[in-house]
C-alpha cells in the first residue's frame, strides 16, 4: 500500500498511453499516427529496448531508451573486440562464387605441371619445354587473377576458358606418357562444366563444343590403329558431355525449386492471392508506373460481411469455399491492371491505377455487385486514391505507402460497415511521395 503524496513502483514504471488508436487490422499491430507523408522521418523503430513516447509538438513517433539500455551504454566495464574464428572463414568464402572457386580447384591442379616434367624429363616431347613453360605462365595468371578479383565477370570468364581449354590441349599434347596424357584430356570437361553452373546457354555450347573438337584433335596425335581412334573419340566426347550435362541438369532442377519457393512465399495457399509479403514485391512496378504517368493510384479494401458468422454457422470448410468464390468474383470485376492480395482472414486488397475518386468508385461498386451476384456473402469496400509524386533517391518507402493506404481504406470499411454494409465508401487522400529504390536497398520488401 502506498503512502499518501508517494507515487507506487508500478506508477513510475507504467508505460504511457497511446494518444490515438485505429483498428488492429491485417497482423500490422496497433499504429500510432496516420501518415499524410510516409516518407516523413521518423525515429528508430523497433529498436531493441525502447519504449514508446508520443511527443505533442509532432506527428512523428519517437522512441527513447529505457534506464537499463543507457546503464548498459555507460557502463565503465572495458571494451574488448574479439574475432569470431569463423568471421574469417566466411568472409573468405563470400568473395567467391561457385563459377570462381572452380577454376581455382582446376588451375591449381595444373601448377605442379613443370616440377614433374622437371622430375622426370622424358615425359615431354622434344622441344617442348617453352610451350609448357607458356602454359604454366598463364595458368599462374589465372589463378592469381581469380584469387584477387574473386567473382569472375562473364566476359573475363570467357576470355580465361577458353585459353585455358587451349592450354590444357596443348599439355595433353606435349606429355608423351599415354596415361598422364589421358588424364589431362579429362580436364577438358572442367571448363565447359564451370561453365554451366552460372553461365548462359550460349556461353556454355560454345565451350562445349570447343571442348569435344579438341578432345577429337587429341585422339588423332600418335594413333595406334583405328579401333583405337574410336575408342579414344568416344570416350573424348562423353568426358565433356557427361558432366556438363549433369552440372546442367542440377542447375535447372535448382532453378525451378527456387521458383517455385518463391511463389508458394508469395501467395496465398487457399486463394492463390499474393499475400503481404508478395503484394509488396509486385507493388513496386505499379506504384513506379502510376507516379511516372501522372495518374492517381486506386486502393480498395474489401471485407466480406458477416463471414464469422459463416464459419460458425456452417463450419471453415464452406467460409473456404466462400472466400475462394469472393475472390473469383473479384478477380472477373477487376479493373485492368489491378494487383489483388489477401492481407487477412476475410480481408482483401487492390492496388489499381485510376484516373480519379469517380472512377475508383465505380470500380469498387462493379466489384461490390459481382461478389453479391456470383456469391453467397456480401462485402464492404473501403476506397483510396491518391497522386503519387516520385522524387530524388533514397531508401524504399513501399511498405509505407501500403501501409498508409491500408489504414486509410480501413477508416472507410468500419464507416461503411456502420452505415449498414454491403456498400463502398470512397474519399480522396493528399499526395504521397513514393521511393521505389531496388530490391537490394535497404527497407525494400521482403528484407
Amino acid at each position: 500500500m502506498s503512502r499518501p503524496g508517494i507515487a507506487s513502483r508500478s506508477s513510475l514504471t507504467r508505460k504511457p498511453r497511446r494518444t490515438s488508436r485505429l483498428p488492429k487490422r491485417f497482423g500490422q499491430g496497433i499504429v500510432e499516427r496516420v501518415y499524410t507523408d510516409p516518407e516523413a522521418p521518423r525515429g528508430a523503430l523497433d529498436a531493441p529496448g525502447a519504449a514508446p513516447s508520443v511527443s505533442d509538438e509532432s506527428s512523428r513517433t519517437r522512441w527513447s531508451a529505457t534506464p537499463h539500455r543507457r546503464a548498459a551504454e555507460t557502463s565503465d566495464r572495458p571494451v574488448t573486440s574479439a574475432v569470431r574464428p569463423g568471421r574469417r572463414t566466411s568472409g573468405i568464402v563470400a568473395h567467391f562464387d561457385a563459377r570462381s572457386a572452380a577454376v581455382l580447384l582446376s588451375t591449381s591442379g595444373a601448377l605442379p605441371l613443370p616440377l614433374l616434367a622437371f622430375i622426370s624429363p622424358g615425359i615431354i616431347r622434344a622441344g617442348g619445354w617453352p610451350y609448357l613453360g607458356a602454359i604454366w605462365v598463364f595458368t599462374l595468371i589465372v589463378f592469381s587473377t581469380t584469387a584477387i578479383v574473386g567473382r569472375l565477370s562473364d566476359r573475363l570468364f570467357a576470355v580465361f576458358g577458353m585459353i585455358g581449354m587451349f592450354g590444357i590441349a596443348g599439355s595433353a599434347y606435349l606429355v608423351t606418357e599415354p596415361a598422364a596424357a589421358g588424364v589431362i584430356i579429362t580436364l577438358l570437361a572442367a571448363i565447359p562444366a564451370i561453365s554451366a553452373m552460372s553461365s548462359t546457354p550460349r556461353v556454355v555450347v560454345t565451350f562445349s563444343l570447343v571442348a569435344v573438337v579438341l578432345a577429337l584433335g587429341l585422339a588423332f596425335v600418335d594413333p595406334s590403329s583405328v579401333a583405337g581412334v574410336l575408342v579414344k573419340c568416344g570416350a573424348g566426347v562423353a568426358n565433356v558431355m557427361v558432366p556438363v550435362f549433369i552440372v546442367a541438369a542440377l542447375r535447372s532442377s535448382l532453378e525451378i525449386t527456387m521458383a517455385r519457393y518463391a511463389v508458394l512465399g508469395d501467395t496465398d495457399p487457399l486463394t492463390g492471392l499474393l499475400n503481404r509479403r508478395g503484394f509488396l514485391t509486385r507493388s513496386r512496378e505499379l506504384l513506379a508506373e502510376v507516379a511516372e504517368s501522372g495518374d492517381q493510384i486506386g486502393f480498395l479494401l474489401i471485407d466480406v460481411d458477416h463471414f464469422k458468422a459463416v464459419n460458425d454457422r456452417l463450419g471453415h470448410a464452406v467460409g473456404d469455399s466462400v472466400l475462394v468464390d469472393t475472390v473469383v468474383a473479384i478477380g472477373r470485376a477487376a479493373p485492368g491492371r489491378s494487383l489483388i492480395g489477401r492481407f487477412g482472414g476475410e480481408e482483401f486488397v487492390l492496388l489499381c491505377p485510376t484516373s480519379g475518386q469517380a472512377a475508383l468508385a465505380a470500380a469498387a461498386e462493379r466489384i461490390r455487385l459481382a461478389v453479391s451476384s456470383m456469391s453467397t456473402v456480401t462485402v464492404s469496400i473501403g476506397a483510396v486514391t491518391a497522386p503519387l509524386s516520385s522524387r530524388g533517391a533514397g531508401a524504399p518507402n513501399i511498405s509505407q505507402v501500403i501501409d498508409h493506404l491500408t489504414h486509410l481504406a480501413d477508416r472507410w470499411v468500419y464507416v461503411a460497415k456502420s452505415a449498414g454494409r454491403d456498400r463502398v465508401v470512397c474519399l480522396s487522400s493528399s499526395p504521397i511521395h513514393f521511393v521505389g529504390g531496388d530490391s537490394s536497398s535497404p527497407g525494400a520488401p521482403g528484407r
